[in-house]
């Protein structure tokens, strides 16, 4: 059992950080729509977008692993920049890629590993969040098309992105089973959005509404009994998520050893501390464990790409929990810099804040975990 990262990882590592200093960075000051889509092309002209996608659809073709290294290396370097590899890798797209047709693929994994299109997922509703499965978000097979009625919520990146990955029910037994997922283009008749809601992150979360919306049959990706195929897939979209929390929290633990050593009090730098040096060993200590349990469930993932679940959730309860706690140990070692949005520190803390709720809550992986452990079914639903 090798724990260290190979030469070819670590030039990964480096490519990205150099190629984040030599092109992207300059554009990181735009962060309209506009901006981030000229970003998402920029990052396409540089072998950041599709990292885990196929070669021959113009991805880059890496093992999970090396994917969550280069997104958490773009995300320390800025959230921008992590986002856009996470949602072209590790996203929505990773259940086109594993399910789609063979048209479907050429469409829209090569769209998206050339940074021309952006895909989201639309997962939550009013009434189904920690409860997935109690989406009532309906499509049915009209003729050669779908009519989709029902609502999403929470669903990031709308403004940018040209189509969902739409959960939807395709049954009426109320059950899992009914479960399965349409490809919605944006300027589908019957699609409409709303404005969006700012959260603690200042990143836009969109309500989507389907009145009758119709789309082409041609784009449902499955049609029922698939809720376990996209939950599979989606928790390598957990593993990208957490790896953006790795990249804050590494962000912030370095800053804050940097700032410790040069901040004087008492005619010393603060790092001579005691009290300061227990706090920046701590924060490694989480860093380094986060990390580790991260890179074991992507490095479990193996040839099929996806990633045990037990070490998913694993993963998540744990970075999750830690880089909230470096995040916020680096604000409290800068005093009042570290609490104003000047300094980058309150932007990483209300990031990884997220981490906790999107992806399914600490709570809910916590239910999972024991779920694995105790080897039996857990089930959350109050029985009538």
């Amino acid at each position: 059992m090798d724990f260290a990262l190979t030469p070819r990882q670590r030039e990964l590592m480096d490519a990205a950080r150099e190629a984040y200093t030599r092109k992207l960075e300059p554009l990181t000051k735009d962060k309209s729509p506009a901006g981030v889509i000229k970003m998402r092309r920029a990052m396409a002209e540089q072998g950041l977008l599709g990292l885990n996608m196929p070669t021959d659809l113009g991805g880059v073709g890496l093992p999970l692993l090396d994917t969550v290294l280069v997104i958490q290396t773009l995300h320390a370097c800025h959230p921008m920049c992590g986002g856009l590899a996470h949602r072209t890798s590790t996203g929505a797209c990773g259940a086109i890629e594993a399910y789609g047709t063979p048209a479907q693929r050429e469409k829209y994994i090569r769209g998206i590993c050339t940074g021309k299109i952006g895909i989201s997922i639309g997962i939550t509703e009013p009434e189904a969040g920690s409860a997935a499965t109690g989406m009532r978000t309906r499509a049915e097979v009209v003729g050669d098309e779908v009519v989709i009625n029902g609502s999403k919520q929470f669903v990031s990146s709308v403004d940018t992105n040209d189509f969902v990955v739409l959960y939807c029910r395709f049954g009426r037994t109320g059950k899992g089973s009914d479960i399965g997922a349409v490809i919605v283009p944006f300027d589908a008749p019957g699609f409409s959005r709303s404005n969006g809601t700012v959260n603690m992150a200042d990143e836009l979360l969109f309500e989507l509404y389907f009145d009758d919306c119709r789309v082409p049959k041609e784009n449902i990706l499955l049609d029922g009994s698939a809720f376990g195929k996209l939950i599979s897939v989606y928790n390598a979209e957990r593993l990208g998520s957490i790896s953006r929390m790795l990249g804050s929290a590494q962000a912030a633990y370095e800053y804050a050893l940097a700032y410790t050593q040069e901040r004087r009090q008492f005619n010393r730098e603060i790092c001579d501390f005691q009290g300061i040096q227990w706090m920046l060993a701590e924060m490694r200590v989480k860093l380094d464990a986060a990390q580790l349990l991260t890179y074991r469930a992507a490095a479990s993932a193996g040839e099929t790409g996806l990633p045990d679940a037990l070490e998913t959730s694993i993963a998540k309860v744990y970075t999750a929990t830690a880089a909230k706690q470096i995040c916020d140990d680096a604000i409290q070692l800068m005093g009042a810099n570290g609490y104003t949005k000047e300094f980058p520190l309150a932007h990483r803390y209300a990031e990884v804040r997220g981490g906790s709720i999107y992806g399914g809550t600490v709570q809910i992986h916590k239910n999972m975990i024991a779920a694995r452990i105790l080897d039996r079914r857990i089930s959350q639903w109050k029985k009538d």
